[in-house]
């Protein structure tokens, strides 16, 4: 039994619709920064309270790493009814650093005919929190959270949505295997399950 050409074709642009289609919203950039944030945030809720410390002076650096941080910080001590003061002769001192705070994207993992290459994302931001009252170093502790995922290279542009440059990376080049090879052995296997599905149905 013989099937004409077009079921060819529509099984062969089946295969590349579904290869160039991906699943679910992904999260910004700056979303899962804020994300981060948000936990470093609590953390230190809850540090100061077991403290019994309410009224708090705040140091750290003026970059826009440490402003972005500092922002979510002090929005989350605001409704918990933290007072933040200027004069640190009447107030504990809370330090932040913010060591590392990046996203970073693999070279292509995944190659579509049609369609945009995926890529492996990563964000990472670390910090040392350290809280001093009366001169004494009260706590001190250093956070890690790195979130990883794939995400597709076209989309990169709205994932980075924002002003702040930490919101944006750079894609690994990559060689020859993910920029020209990977593409080929793709349609080649394409090929492959077209020219399977005309014999096996046809014998």
């Amino acid at each position: 039994m013989r099937y004409s050409i077009s079921v060819g074709v529509f099984a062969f642009a089946g295969v590349l619709f579904f290869s160039g289609t991906s699943f679910g919203k992904k999260l910004t950039n700056y979303e899962v920064l804020r994300a981060q944030v948000d936990t470093l945030s609590e953390s230190v809720v809850n540090l100061l309270t077991a403290q019994r410390l309410k009224t708090l002076n705040w140091q750290s650096a003026t970059g826009e790493t440490e402003t972005f941080v500092r922002q979510g910080i002090e929005e989350r001590l605001l409704r918990n009814n933290f007072r933040l003061s200027s004069d640190s002769t009447v107030a504990a001192l809370l330090k932040v650093n913010v060591p590392v705070l990046k996203v970073e994207y693999s070279s292509p993992v995944a190659s579509h005919i049609f369609a945009s290459s995926d890529v492996e994302r990563t964000i990472q931001s670390d910090y040392d929190v350290e809280i001093v009252d009366s001169g004494q170093v009260r706590f001190a502790n250093s956070y890690t959270f790195v979130f990883a995922d794939t995400v597709r290279q076209s989309d990169i542009p709205d994932l980075e949505t924002g002003s702040y440059t930490f919101l944006h990376g750079r894609i690994d080049p990559g060689g020859f295997l993910d920029t020209m090879l990977q593409p080929v052995l793709f349609l080649a296997s394409a090929a492959v399950v077209v020219y399977l599905f005309f014999t096996l149905r046809g014998s």
